[in-house]
């Protein structure tokens, strides 16, 4: 990797990996918000022009997709729907399964895609983790498609990363979501229930046995995604009637609870794609530690297949409380990225990350307990050992007055926006 680039999509992310051989890797693209505060840019206008733009010149690009929110997946839809070809790869994350071998995260999916209606919250998320392959698929235009899990190894600018969560089976859902879908499944398995409902459980099943099979290939195969795409056709043409029939009332009135959206949210934050560089012998500035939108009981599992030290450790969860391990304690990273916005939708960056040694790039101050308290970037203090005399971060080329943009600092991490391209330094 020879530069990072975070881009400032409000609360949401997108991160950009640029390699020595004029390719790059683009972590996330999404928001939440429809514009951007920043330049006061509409989020579809920035990604398309000036986004794509940005990257047009290179020979090699590829996505990868951490999980299905919004605020990660909304300008890769863009992209894929507008510049079909643009992605040369793509990487989406593999759905996990139980013990049992249930997909119990892509079976409540289908049963929210069947019975709400495209209006309510659930409408996005779902219809793109249901459809994302077969529309992936589509918009490669013969381009590589993989589905990522623990155990998986994927190649960028010579260097191997490996993905260490989530678990291909075997996952660990958390009890309430596990309830949740119990519940949902019981709804449905009343023997009173006419043949539509009957018809689309199994539908569900038959879908979801292929969502698994089809995410088992390396690259993912054209014809399962084709195959996949036919079972849920079929449950199209049974929605208009499933809608009608009164369970489907009853459905929609259990999905429409906080506490299950809130649980259904939680769980395709810990279910998101983790991964970092394989180090071959010794600490490098290609250490990274991707984390998605991962909460600390995922950090925790994974721990031992952890570095003890990091060059970049991404922030899970937009540097939110909920995303906080103390396990960041331990880890030594020498830069900490943290994407968020002025959304209400998202929450206060945890102030226990300014008190990490290492520097923070920050996309936004808005939302930081530590800038709303000091009125200044933590950066201030931070001492940066990239410059070619450590000291001050505040000293770098990049926080200085008339800093270019040119892709020479010493770190090789940059924060831009609609009108900014910056440092470390918030403020």
């Amino acid at each position: 990797m020879e530069w990072l680039e975070m881009h400032n999509v409000e609360y949401g992310e997108c991160i950009v990996l640029g390699g020595h051989h004029n390719d790059l890797l683009m972590v996330d693209c999404g928001s939440t918000n429809r514009k951007i505060r920043e330049g006061e840019v509409e989020f579809r206008s920035y990604v398309d022009p000036a986004l794509l733009n940005r990257y047009d010149g290179f020979s090699n690009r590829a996505f990868l997709l951490t999980h299905y929110h919004r605020d990660h997946l909304c300008g890769m839809r863009e992209i894929l729907e507008k510049r079909p070809g643009w992605f040369s790869t793509c990487y989406l994350p593999c759905t996990p399964a139980d013990e049992n071998g249930k997909a119990l995260l892509l079976d409540f999916s289908l049963i929210a895609y069947a019975f709400m209606t495209r209006r309510t919250g659930y409408g996005q998320v779902n219809t793109a983790a249901v459809k994302i392959f077969f529309q992936t698929m589509r918009a490669l235009l013969g381009g590589k498609l993989y589905a990522l899990r623990e155990g998986d190894r994927f190649l960028f600018d010579d260097v191997e990363y490996e993905v260490l969560w989530p678990k291909r089976t075997g996952f660990l859902f958390q009890e309430a979501f596990r309830e949740i879908s119990e519940e949902l499944n019981v709804m449905l398995a009343s023997p009173f229930l006419p043949d539509c409902v009957r018809d689309f459980v199994q539908l569900k099943e038959d879908f979801c046995r292929a969502y698994l099979e089809m995410c088992d290939h390396s690259p993912v195969r054209e014809a399962d995604v084709a195959h996949t795409m036919a079972i849920l056709n079929r449950i199209d043409d049974l929605i208009p009637i499933l809608q009608k029939q009164p369970v489907a009332l009853d459905i929609c009135e259990y999905l429409e609870k906080p506490l299950v959206r809130e649980a259904y949210s939680e769980q395709i934050n810990a279910a998101g794609i983790i991964f970092q560089n394989i180090r071959r012998h010794q600490a490098t500035c290609d250490d990274i530690l991707m984390t998605g939108d991962a909460p600390a009981e995922v950090i925790d599992f994974i721990w031992d297949s952890l570095y003890s030290d990091y060059y970049i450790l991404k922030a899970p969860h937009h540097g939110m409380e909920s995303g906080w391990s103390t396990r960041f304690l331990e880890l030594n990273p020498a830069h900490i990225l943290i994407s968020n916005g002025e959304s209400p939708a998202g929450g206060k960056i945890s102030p226990k990350y300014a008190e990490l040694s290492g520097v923070k790039h920050c996309t936004n101050c808005s939302a930081c307990a530590w800038y709303q308290t000091t009125g200044c970037s933590c950066n201030r203090v931070s001492t940066c050992y990239d410059q070619e005399r450590p000291g001050l971060a505040l000293r770098c080329p990049g926080n200085q007055k008339g800093f270019s943009g040119e892709r020479h600092l010493p770190c090789g991490i940059y924060v831009i926006g609609p009108s900014t391209l910056r440092g470390c330094l918030c403020d």
